[in-house]
């Protein structure tokens, strides 16, 4: 790694109207933390970067799950849900499950259904997402009641849904969810470390990790009275941790503290433990020793997620609990084929979207984009891929099936604005029917008679915070592709994973030129990146052939650019390379 400080990047603007900084980390920091600890350099210099020093460094560095496992109890209501669902278990009582369609909401069911499915009766449902909506709903309450089933646990949902719960007084139903809420009183038990009222410290879980805390709890519940006192052996929970990790990445919750050691020990736990669903998906690897949580959030979280998006929500849980590898294929053969669909939904529907931000839209500083023809499973989608390619923030908006007059939006932010809080606001001043989220993303649902009402708000809030343009991006490092080998790339990957709170480090590469550049499938450019040495370095930008990006890289092959991005290992044919991928551009001034 090098600091090349004859370059000066403190005004660069980006092509992509960013601002880039970089600013070296003390060396004698380096040093000191290398002597100390062990780590090398440019490690340091990432953790620095991230505030990460000091007596914190051992506590991050250290990813055992035996170091970073907290006492369940310290959840609210935990205890007291633990001890109905032991009961439940010991009298071989029936329990019905509600889990959302996501992955965090499909891990969470098939955890808990594995767990307790060779002790009692457990049925499952999860919702359609275009006919139920999310979260539980009258209609699976009545058929749990009918069924006979009066204990009813909810997970990754049920936190916000007291109206609908304080109808069913009857039934004991727990609720094990994540999402921020200031319910409280709500059902027979409400394990949320997200309630206000919780101090467990723990509001950084997804709903899946506060289900394997339950499991825990469980288990030694059920052995401290004898339960386990006839079987051969006990529980080896550590199976669960593999699709723990996957929930945890898929859901974009920060990476820390037990977060951390749940998604670093599950890649590594992957090969020990055979999941038939994970395997059916991961068929074209080579082998799953080396999954990364690239893997996960690429690859095996939109094939799950395609049921939900395109009206089969229920494959994805059914691909999880499989116990043959032949039906496994064949449910991942289904699930491919939605998500083939869901990608050409998802094309057909951002032509359709761009076409009506160019014709009317243009001038808006934050986009409120109303189609009747969007496709209610990928318009989040639809907005993240608007918010990036106009580097605006997106509200994105189609109708209810069965309802025109309703409509559902998702939003994603840009720049200084957050959505999340913006549309609380809207909330607030009932503009909305139902809404919330957090900085980056949120959802919401309004009466389409307010929707010029919900665009006029958003424009005079935009208004009123100021408009900063792009963003500040603060770069790890400056690289030259003569000092980028596949023992520093490695040494970078395996203080991963990286994700929301501790993000991929970003690299600069100064006066780099392009070198055999080439579109794939007039979506993504593959080229290399050559120094003024002659050293080379694959490349790739990924769907950005139609953006100012990708225009400005196949317009300057001749000239000297600044490259910023992150750098990963590409493993192609059992063969494994350094691989940057290109974020942003500058050309020299």
């Amino acid at each position: 790694m090098m600091d090349i400080q004859s370059t000066n990047f403190k005004n660069i603007k980006s092509i992509s109207n960013n601002t880039w900084c970089y600013k070296p980390i003390n060396n004698e920091l380096k040093n000191q933390v290398k002597k100390d600890l062990d780590i090398e350099k440019i490690t340091a210099s990432i953790l620095a970067n991230r505030g990460i020093e000091g007596p914190d460094l051992a506590v991050f560095l250290d990813h055992t799950l035996k170091n970073n496992m907290p006492d369940p109890a310290l959840i609210n209501d935990m205890e007291k849900a633990i001890k109905r669902i032991s009961h439940a278990v010991l009298n071989k009582e029936p329990i019905g499950i509600i889990g959302d369609y996501d992955v965090d909401g499909l891990v969470s069911a098939s955890i808990l259904f594995k767990y307790l499915q060779p002790y009692c009766p457990v049925t499952v449902k999860i919702p359609d997402r275009f006919n139920d909506g999310y979260g539980p709903n009258l209609r699976f309450l009545e058929e749990f009641e009918q069924s006979n089933i009066n204990l009813i646990i909810t997970v990754d949902c049920g936190s916000n849904s007291v109206d609908l719960i304080s109808k069913k007084n009857d039934l004991d139903i727990i609720i094990f969810d994540h999402h921020q809420t200031d319910q409280l009183d709500i059902g027979f038990a409400n394990v949320n470390p997200n309630r206000d009222d919780d101090k467990s410290g723990l509001n950084y879980l997804a709903a899946a990790g506060v289900v394997f805390l339950a499991i825990i709890s469980l288990n030694r519940e059920l052995r401290n009275r004898d339960f386990f006192k006839n079987s051969s052996s006990d529980w080896d929970l550590l199976q669960f941790v593999p699709l723990v990790a996957m929930a945890t990445i898929a859901d974009v919750v920060p990476l820390r503290k037990l977060n951390r050691a749940l998604v670093k020990q599950g890649l590594i736990l992957y090969a020990r433990y055979n999941n038939y669903g994970i395997n059916s998906i991961l068929g074209q690897k080579s082998s799953i020793s080396d999954i990364s949580y690239q893997d996960i959030g690429y690859l095996i979280g939109p094939m799950i997620n395609a049921g939900g998006r395109m009206g089969r929500s229920y494959l994805g849980f059914e691909l999880l609990t499989s116990d043959t590898a032949s039906i496994a294929d064949q449910i991942t053969d289904e699930l491919k084929a939605l998500n083939e669909a869901r990608k050409s939904k998802e094309q057909y529907c951002l032509e359709l979207a761009i076409q009506e931000y160019e014709n009317n839209l243009k001038k808006d500083s934050i986009i409120a984009l109303e189609l009747d023809a969007l496709h209610i499973g990928v318009i989040g989608l639809i907005s993240s891929r608007l918010t990036n390619r106009y580097q605006k923030t997106s509200c994105v908006m189609t109708s209810l099936p069965d309802d025109r007059d309703i409509l559902i939006g998702s939003a994603r932010s840009w720049g200084d604005v957050n959505i999340g809080s913006l549309i609380n606001d809207a909330l607030s001043n009932n503009i909305l029917i139902t809404g919330g989220g957090h900085k980056m993303a949120a959802g919401f649902k309004l009466h389409r008679k307010n929707l010029r009402l919900f665009r006029d708000f958003l424009a005079e809030t935009r208004l009123d915070m100021g408009r900063i343009e792009g963003k500040i991006i603060k770069a790890d490092g400056l690289l030259m592709a003569s000092a980028v080998t596949n023992e520093l790339v490695k040494k970078i990957v395996d203080l991963g994973p990286y994700g929301n709170s501790f993000e991929e480090p970003l690299f600069i590469f100064p006066g780099h030129r392009i070198s055999e550049l080439t579109a794939l499938k007039n979506e993504h450019l593959k080229l290399k990146i050559v120094d003024s040495s002659g050293y080379k370095v694959n490349a790739i930008s990924f769907r950005s052939f139609d953006l100012p990006l990708g225009q400005f890289l196949r317009e300057n092959q001749n000239k000297k650019i600044h490259f910023l991005g992150r750098l990963t290992m590409n493993n192609w044919n059992n063969k494994s390379t350094p691989q940057f991928i290109i974020d942003d551009a500058a050309i020299i001034q």
